[in-house]
């Protein structure tokens, strides 16, 4: 009967708009960030997320109706890298840090409202995003604001790990802002466990097997700093940040016959970043200029030793990334139309140098020393025209030009250019739903560490470093649906297709005495994902103060084999994922709880000589939060309730795969065991 009743409203509230007592948030006129909201935006204040009890802004947008945080992606240069939230109005100069620990330094206390802005036009540094959330705070909070948090996690195995993390936020005169974040850490790798392996021929008769325990970890410290003053009629923001961090990996293989076997593997990082912008506005125009600087050293030893036998493989890269960036934006209100136009240039390397030994003799691999350099540029412009209040539309062109060159054991220079346009248009027909459809050529990002040679001394495997790859080229298509219903409802259905050229996957290399798989592109190949991401209040079924949230997502990729010519799907793509979140607001009580779920399908890598496939079975959580007052928060968790297995198995062929049955089989699983976690948490000034 609940669930007849469920269905029921839900159908009726995506028919019937916003009656069904929608709380419409309202919508204002003013482009700026700390005046009223812009035209054909959201506006969620304070008060409507009281009941949950937030605790920072990051809490606070994971309950704004319809929304997805969105961090960016992991490429070089700014153009994508930044995800779809601003704060006050402005990006982050950060790239390196990620987006949602940059919110959570947010006290809930803070926030004046958190904008949804769904309008190209209003004028804000969108890049990109079709949507994005401006968390708004207030003008009169605290001048002296931060926390410390303690989190504690007891892993299988009597195994701790602990993070303390100290913030603060002080305003000054003038508007002069500093925010300071350190962090003193450590962890434990939840996807190293016990378990076991075996390997079979070809007709399912067992060769050996051995039993595995595995541990792995790390520690490390981080510290950041932010500042933000007005120059020059604009206001000029500043980052730094420094993250030092040593990653282990120790296995112990038993097998039922032989030596045993014991794997180390010992990761050092340090990554620096120093990031400047301004931003002024002239009139109707407004210039935005950004700057940024990253580097990153990365070492790494692995010793697998075995009886009186002994391998050795090390790895050094250092790599950095100097970006300048300028935008100038003017809104032509009369024509309701905004332009915008700029131009970005980087300059990006790594060096990286790898040596392997085998019982003391070195090992002869390819591309072992290796500096890549990219110099790119690229400009853009962009025309955003709202002919009447519920249609808009974007037009975009981004030329991009580079020049990449590799010296060492593989030199080569190759230069690229690229045209890069995009169109979107957004229906908004009632203040509760929306279309948007996007046309857009999109263009993948190498990565320099694909140039080096790499190994992996637990499966035996040497992934040479690429010879001649070529960024992937898609043209994209999507359709997007988005509906609001009662106050927190909101549902979101998204069709995307790609059609690749340059399908960036595995390939076989050959050279005197070698044969060793490696990243390549691999000719055409097709991409169609379909998503539904749903938040549903549950007072209406009888739980007051529940919201159920699932994100669905379910894609198909095709390309052809470069190894036995048939039709396969692409290398690491998952076909199905889902998450689950129910959750219930207990105000009366100070208490939040909720339980968590998420499944996804076996993904599979195709190499030359080997298909992997890798399945996590689904993984449970629950988790209760107690706030007892404004400025203390004690929150409890339990993970992986299910004791989740990791499964792997590997089919090895002796030569290249032709479709015949594999030689040998190596069939692995692992468990990690269920942990459970206490975080407190102390605010200090606002709350």
């Amino acid at each position: 009967m609940i669930g007849s009743r469920a269905a029921w409203l839900l159908l009726s509230a995506l028919l019937a708009g916003p009656a069904w007592g929608q709380t419409a948030p309202a919508e204002g006129a003013d482009a700026r960030s700390r005046g009223a909201a812009p035209t054909g935006t959201l506006s969620y204040p304070a008060d409507f997320y009281a009941a949950a009890r937030p605790v920072t802004a990051l809490d606070m947008i994971g309950r704004t109706p319809g929304f997805t945080l969105d961090e960016g992606d992991s490429v070089r240069g700014l153009s994508g890298a930044q995800g779809n939230v601003l704060i006050d109005g402005r990006r982050p100069t950060s790239k390196g840090e990620d987006l949602g620990d940059l919110i959570a330094r947010i006290a809930a206390g803070q926030v004046e409202r958190i904008d949804i802005v769904r309008d190209r036009g209003a004028g804000l540094d969108m890049q990109g995003h079709p949507v994005v959330a401006n968390i708004v705070r207030r003008a009169d909070a605290a001048t002296t604001s931060g926390a410390v948090t303690l989190a504690t996690e007891r892993h299988a195995g009597d195994r701790w790990a602990t993070d303390v993390v100290a913030e603060m936020t002080r305003s000054l005169s003038g508007g002069r802002l500093l925010e300071l974040s350190g962090s003193l850490y450590n962890y434990v790798d939840d996807e190293a466990g016990d378990g076991r392996e075996e390997l079979r021929d070809a007709s399912g008769g067992l060769i050996g097997s051995a039993d595995r325990l595995t541990d792995a970890g790390g520690h490390g410290a981080r510290i950041s700093g932010a500042w933000r003053q007005t120059l020059a009629g604009g206001d000029l923001s500043a980052n730094g940040r420094l993250v030092g961090e040593r990653y282990e990996f120790d296995l112990l293989e038993r097998p039922a016959a032989g030596d045993a076997r014991r794997i180390n593997e010992v990761e050092d990082v340090l990554e620096a970043e120093l990031g400047l912008g301004w931003e002024r506005a002239f009139g109707a125009s407004r210039l935005r200029l950004t700057g940024l600087q990253n580097l990153e050293d990365d070492q790494e030893l692995s010793r697998s030793v075995s009886g009186d036998g002994e391998d050795l493989f090390r790895s050094n890269e250092r790599a950095g990334e100097t970006i300048g960036r300028a935008a100038i934006s003017r809104e032509l209100a009369a024509r309701n139309l905004t332009i915008e136009g700029g131009v970005e240039g980087a300059f990006n390397w790594l060096e990286g140098a790898i040596s392997a030994e085998e019982d003391g003799q070195a090992v002869v691999l390819p591309s072992s020393n290796v500096r890549v350099e990219e110099r790119r540029g690229e400009a853009f412009v962009s025309l955003a025209w709202s002919p009447r209040p519920d249609l808009s539309a974007e037009a975009g062109l981004r030329v991009e030009t580079s020049t990449l060159s590799l010296s060492g054991d593989a030199p080569l220079e190759r230069s690229l250019t690229y045209a890069k346009p995009r169109l979107l248009l957004t229906w908004t027909p009632d203040p509760a739903s929306q279309w948007r459809l996007r046309v857009e050529r999109e263009l993948g990002q190498l990565s320099f560490s694909d140039f080096v040679t790499s190994a992996s001394l637990d499966t035996g495997v040497v992934t040479a470093g690429a010879a001649d790859l070529r960024p992937q080229d898609a043209w994209t298509g999507e359709l997007v649906y988005e509906r609001r219903f009662w106050t927190e409802g909101a549902i979101k259905a998204a069709l995307l297709h790609q059609e690749i050229t340059d399908a960036t996957d595995r390939v076989l290399l050959t050279g005197p005495g070698f044969a060793f798989d490696a990243p390549g592109n691999i000719g055409d190949a097709r991409r169609t994902v379909f998503m539904v991401e749903l938040a549903l209040p549950l007072d209406r079924v009888g739980l007051s103060g529940g919201l159920l949230k699932t994100t669905v997502e379910r894609a198909h990729t095709r390309v052809t084999d470069p190894t036995t010519g048939e039709q396969r799907r692409l290398s690491g793509y998952n076909p199905f994922e889902a998450e689950i979140e129910l959750t219930r607001d207990l105000p009366g009580r100070n208490l939040k709880w909720g339980l968590t779920a998420e499944i996804g399908s076996p993904y599979r890598e195709f190499r030359f000589d080997e298909v992997v496939e890798e399945l996590y079975e689904p993984w449970y959580g629950a988790f209760i939060e107690w706030t007892p007052s404004p400025r203390w928060t004690v929150g409890l968790k339990a993970e992986n309730l299910g004791d989740r297995a990791i499964r792997v198995d590997r089919q090895l062929f002796d030569t290249p795969r032709d479709g015949r049955s594999p030689d040998r089989i190596e069939h692995r699983v692992e468990r990690t065991g269920p942990y459970v976690g206490l975080t407190l948490r102390r605010a200090m000034g606002a709350s």
